[in-house]
């Protein structure tokens, strides 16, 4: 007669006892340990996934903080110099005006008077914008380019005979300045305050198309920063000036 099989009992080394028997008894207990430890780690998720939203949140709440910060102060230099140009572009319209012809003359006096006035307001404001390209490189580097090329023909009309046309020249870079003033705070204004009203302010149309207008529109900025650069007697200049020193230089090294 066959002897019968033993069966032992045995489970992580404690006899009599199943694994079976075992995780029957305390299953209720590992589910909810297992339901608790993923809880846990997904509640530290979102803990962690709202940490980085708020982050990025205040971060770009500084960021406009910032941006309506730097407009206002922008602006408020941009104020004093624009009276100063408004003043200078008046004065010439007065004295074209003056007369049936509509025509006369700027003297060598007057015109001094001029530059020192409406140059220094332009460079106020070139510095300025230089200082904080970092805030949108291209757009505050056009409207520098334009400053500093009208800058440019302001004192290139120093030595013309035509004092005619010295007065008609004054009146179109005081009107141009203006122009590219009121561009500028266009586009610093929907910089600041579009996202927060959730509205923009269009950008000036001129009746003539060939006249230029600054946009913080990307092509157009691309379009403008050639024109200014490549186009104007001041830009022809700075890269004329920039070739010299390159190749003087380049000779030294040899």
């Amino acid at each position: 007669m066959p002897v019968p099989e033993t069966i032992i009992k045995s489970c992580l080394c404690i006899p009599d006892v199943s694994c079976y028997e075992i995780v029957k008894d305390f299953s209720g207990s590992i589910i909810a340990v297992a339901v608790a430890f993923f809880s846990v780690r997904y509640a530290f998720k979102q803990i962690a996934e709202q940490h980085k939203n708020t982050l990025k949140a205040q971060i770009e709440e500084q960021k406009r903080n910032t941006r309506i910060e730097l407009f206002r102060e922008i602006c408020g230099l941009m104020d004093q110099s624009y009276s100063i140009i408004r003043e200078v572009n008046s004065y010439c319209m007065i004295k074209k005006y003056s007369n049936i012809e509509m025509k006369s003359e700027i003297n060598h006096l007057e015109y001094l008077d001029i530059v020192n006035k409406f140059g220094q307001a332009l460079i106020a404001v070139i510095s300025k914008v230089e200082s904080h390209e970092i805030v949108n490189l291209m757009l505050f580097r056009v409207f520098r380019f334009s400053l500093q090329s009208i800058h440019h023909d302001l004192l290139a009309i120093q030595f013309s005979e035509d004092r005619y046309y010295v007065l008609e020249r004054i009146l179109e870079l005081t009107s141009d300045a203006q122009m590219y003033f009121s561009d500028f705070q266009v586009c610093l204004q929907n910089m600041a305050y579009g996202e927060v009203f959730e509205s923009e302010v269009p950008q000036r149309e001129p009746a003539d198309k060939r006249c230029k207008v600054i946009t913080n529109d990307p092509e157009t900025l691309k379009e403008l920063h050639h024109y200014f650069w490549r186009e104007t007697d001041w830009g022809k200049n700075c890269i004329k000036y920039e070739e010299e020193a390159k190749e003087r230089f380049s000779d030294m090294g040899k």
